[in-house]
């Protein structure tokens, strides 16, 4: 009688779980397909930005020029995330640190982990800047 009743509960729960598992995956498909049209939307907008960027900088300057800033912008950008990418990944403070207190203030975790990224990040950051004040002074005049 119980051998009975612990088999008939052990494959309600796989059953269980099975669905759950066929949920899940649906579930990642569909946010794996909306991730992928949404990268396709972001890079026909960059495409479409650049050419907005090319004519306007061709129609300020001539489009030599236009060309070379705007080759060297896309230059810059690679390089940016080419060294981003050869970073090795790091835990997060805020996840390896385990809550000593009931109270726990999170946004100070939140800073720690901010300036932190920002210090590894420096040169990134300062040619980052750099581009975005030469596009800015490109702009004005």
């Amino acid at each position: 009688m119980f051998s009975l009743l612990r088999t008939l509960l052990v494959t309600a729960a796989v059953q269980q779980g099975a669905a759950d598992a066929k949920r899940r995956l649906r579930r990642g498909m569909i946010q794996l397909a909306l991730c992928f049209i949404a990268g396709l939307l972001a890079v026909g907008g960059a495409i479409f930005l650049m050419a907005a960027l090319h004519d306007a900088l061709a129609f300020r300057f001539d489009p030599l020029t236009a060309k070379l800033i705007c080759g060297g912008g896309l230059l810059v950008l690679g390089l940016i995330a080419v060294l981003i990418a050869r970073q090795p990944l790091a835990r997060s403070r805020v996840h390896t640190v385990r809550p000593q207190a009931a109270s726990i203030d999170i946004a100070s975790a939140i800073g720690q982990d901010i300036g932190a990224t920002l210090s590894r990040n420096s040169g990134v950051l300062t040619i980052g800047a750099f581009v975005a004040g030469l596009l800015i002074a490109a702009k004005r005049r």
